[in-house]
Formats: structure tokens, C-alpha cells, sequence
């Protein structure tokens, strides 16, 4: 599976993540991901921890959608809501 991520910008209101996705029919050079809706973090997680979170969450999703064949062709945006729960 062939799901890089090419920057992640962690923002108040939501987080953006750029992938670069090559997996079977899928070829993005640039796919972005808004991850909205984000609880507070725990408090004693450092911001690379956050984003380590963020980008196991969204890789997660996004394998999900490939597998079901339901990839948006340009991005997508997601619901936060469990990002703390996954391990990252």
C-alpha cells in the first residue's frame, strides 16, 4: 500500500493532511484530507504525537475507502471525532 504523506498542517479549526496515494486504480499525486470536528488532545501528548495520531487516523481512513472502492477523486474531509483513540 502506497500512502505517503506529503505535509500535515495541524489548524484550530481543522487539520489538513496531503497524501500522495498509488495503490491499484489509484493515482494521486496530491490528495488532501480535512480532519475536522477534533477533540482537545490529551494533554500530555506533544504536537508530534498529535500529528503522529492524525496521520495513522487518516491513513487508516483512507485504506478503508480504497478497500470499499469509494475514494473521493479529489479529497475528502473526515469527522475527528475518535483521532485520539487509535494508536499512533
Amino acid at each position: 500500500m502506497a500512502i505517503d504523506v506529503i505535509e500535515i498542517e495541524p489548524g484550530d479549526e481543522a487539520w489538513r493532511v496531503d497524501l500522495k496515494v498509488y495503490e491499484g486504480v489509484y493515482k494521486k499525486d496530491r490528495y488532501s484530507v480535512r480532519v475536522v470536528d477534533i477533540p482537545r488532545p490529551p494533554v500530555d501528548w506533544t504536537l508530534d504525537q498529535q500529528k503522529s495520531a492524525v496521520m495513522g487516523y487518516v491513513r487508516h481512513e483512507v485504506t478503508q475507502h480504497m478497500r470499499r472502492g469509494s475514494l473521493p477523486p479529489t479529497g475528502m474531509q473526515l469527522d475527528g471525532e475518535k483521532v485520539w483513540e487509535r494508536e499512533a
